[in-house]
């Protein structure tokens, strides 16, 4: 990747524009000029844009917000939309917490400049996983459903051939995964991409981390995209994440096009204190930070600095993590909580906070009524005697509606859905190990509320945007802490709140010490679920464990799990060995 993005010279500039116009920041053809980054004053206050006709969008798009239900744009909107509606030559890397509204922030005036000019293939997205591909997918097609915008999904997991046809009909958008798109081109009928004008990378910090496996497959996916010199216009790079890493960090200016290199553009959004920021406030914290910038390369910051937009340092108010990356603070709407639990009776702890922590245990009325109907002369089960009129209906509508657990593997996934589902508690699973058609499956009846439980790996961490998620569970805790503040960001997502549970035994103390540090406030201790509750639930647990356990053996699952270790195995040796063939000719160079 870093020779896509060439060497820079971290010259500063600093200027009185609220953002720079085209004619006052043209594309430059030298690499030097390209390299210049910019420290910019924000005049105009975030807070005018209180309205989505602030934001200087076209009435259909407005209409459309209208219909979908956005009362009004969230701070990355604010900042993002009129940037790209101005600027058409800058590249731009946007950081910003999870559940923000990126998807719509570069969609919305995407679709405006489409609207002026449609033709061809006009912009890919790349995503790293088929989940939010999808999602990114459907939320292009709502948004654009006023110009009747056309978008291709292009994942692994469908057929080929199919995806292959729908690009050669030249769709306006092109959401994919970049093993796949990066397999279409290598074909015989590559899709024609010469003259895209934007190039997304969603999670970008994930596309772009090295050994992540995104490597190749995005590098030549950017200079296929940017290195038609015939094309009519540059093609912009935006980088989107929650989660600023070292490989983000280091860029400075993004692969040039025809028109020469453009440069970078980063902001960094904090939510929670841009919504109440006024002009003199921000005015002066972004002079205090623009002095700062040109005075100390390390970047210092101000005390009082609530939103950032710069070019070069990636610091802020966010907390680094020990392998080099700022992560950004949760939201304020998330409630973190610990339950500490002895590690042999963990699946016990966690049909405890579910029975516990969601309405209705976990399940629909009407299966609450037809389980007291079965089982109320068992009188050991104290879940199993209420039925739905015995239950406070306004407490229980105070309680979490739907929750995702996360787990640490894809066995974990498989045994602990099966304890769920032996025990009364409906739910799907979204791990590695299922099939495309049956990942689908289950996210779609767990979007549209069939199912109240998702168990899943950190497959679905990363993007996936379902507002009617209140808890997230982290059955075992994450070895990262940039791994925990993806997990915990499905909830208390746009403004609203949320909460997270962790359960923690003895030998992951220092873990919650960690998730502390990355959140900026400790972790509260879970008084609501009880050891009490869950001796109570041992016995059910161990023997649904037992059952579980016995039916994925009969259906092979072991020899599955044992199959994808060694293509994981087979992958990394061949990740390897092309690696060392290129710093070899490297070093020959």
């Amino acid at each position: 990747m870093a020779t896509l993005f060439g060497k820079s010279t971290r010259k500063r500039v600093r200027t009185d524009d609220a953002l720079p116009s085209e004619s006052e920041n043209p594309p430059t053809s030298s690499a030097e000029d390209s390299s210049t980054t910019h420290a910019v004053e924000t005049k105009k206050p975030l807070s005018t844009y209180a309205t989505f006709e602030d934001l200087g969008l076209a009435d259909p798009l407005i209409k459309t917000c209208r219909e979908l239900g956005f009362r009004k744009p969230t701070p990355v909107q604010r900042v993002v939309i009129p940037f790209l509606l101005q600027q058409r030559h800058s590249h731009l890397m946007a950081l910003a917490s999870t559940g923000s509204g990126k998807t719509a922030a570069f969609c919305l005036p995407i679709l405006q400049h489409l609207s002026e000019d449609p033709y061809g293939i006009y912009t890919v997205v790349l995503t790293p996983t088929r989940e939010l591909a999808k999602q990114i997918h459907q939320q292009v097609v709502a948004l654009g459903s006023s110009y009747r915008v056309q978008s291709a999904l292009v994942v692994g997991g469908l057929d080929s051939v199919r995806q292959s046809c729908e690009l050669d009909q030249r769709p306006h958008f092109c959401v994919a995964t970049p093993g796949r798109l990066a397999t279409l081109l290598r074909g015989p009928q590559p899709p024609k991409l010469g003259q895209v004008q934007y190039l997304v990378l969603d999670e970008a910090d994930r596309l772009l981390t090295p050994h992540s496996g995104f490597e190749r497959d995005v590098a030549e996916l950017l200079l296929h995209c940017t290195s038609n010199k015939t094309r009519r216009m540059p093609c912009q790079t935006l980088l989107f994440s929650a989660t600023m890493t070292k490989s983000l960090e280091s860029l400075q200016d993004i692969a040039g096009s025809g028109l020469g290199r453009l440069p970078l553009e980063k902001f960094m959004i904090q939510d929670h204190a841009v919504e109440n920021a006024d002009s003199a406030k921000l005015n002066q914290t972004n002079k205090s930070s623009s002095e700062e910038d040109i005075n100390d390369e390390s970047g210092g910051e101000s005390s009082g600095k609530q939103m950032k937009h710069e070019s070069n340092s990636g610091e802020g108010d966010d907390e680094p993590d020990e392998g080099g990356k700022t992560i950004p603070k949760i939201p304020e709407g998330l409630s973190q909580q610990y339950i500490f639990m002895p590690s042999r009776v963990r699946d016990a702890y966690l049909l405890a906070a579910v029975r516990t922590l969601m309405a209705y245990g976990g399940r629909s009325p009407d299966q609450v009524v037809a389980e007291a109907k079965k089982l109320k002369r068992d009188k050991h089960n104290k879940f199993s005697k209420q039925s739905k009129d015995e239950y406070d209906h306004e407490k229980e509508a105070t309680k979490a509606r739907s929750a995702i657990i996360f787990v640490s593997t894809c066995e974990r996934a498989a045994l602990v859905s099966g304890i769920l589902s032996h025990v009364g508690v409906e739910n799907v699973a979204l791990h590695s190990l299922l099939s495309q058609n049956r990942r689908l499956a289950s996210l779609g009846k767990f979007k549209s509320q069939q199912v109240r439980v998702l168990v899943a790996t950190d497959v679905a961490s990363r993007g996936l945007d379902i507002p009617t998620v209140d808890l997230v569970i982290n059955s075992e805790l994450p070895r990262s802490a940039f791994c925990y503040v993806h997990r915990v960001g499905r909830t208390a997502r746009a403004g609203r709140r949320g909460k997270a549970i962790s359960l923690v035994a003895e030998s992951e103390v220092a873990l919650v010490h960690a998730a502390e540090r990355v959140s900026g406030r400790a972790l509260e201790k879970c008084t609501d679920v009880t050891d009490d509750i869950a001796i109570q639930l041992l016995g059910s647990v161990t023997k649904a464990a037992r059952l579980t356990k016995m039916k994925l053996m009969e259906i092979g699952f072991d020899e599955l799990v044992e199959k994808f270790k060694e293509r994981k195995a087979r992958d990394a040796k061949e990740r390897e060995r092309i690696e060392k063939a290129l710093k070899k000719m490297g070093n020959r160079g």
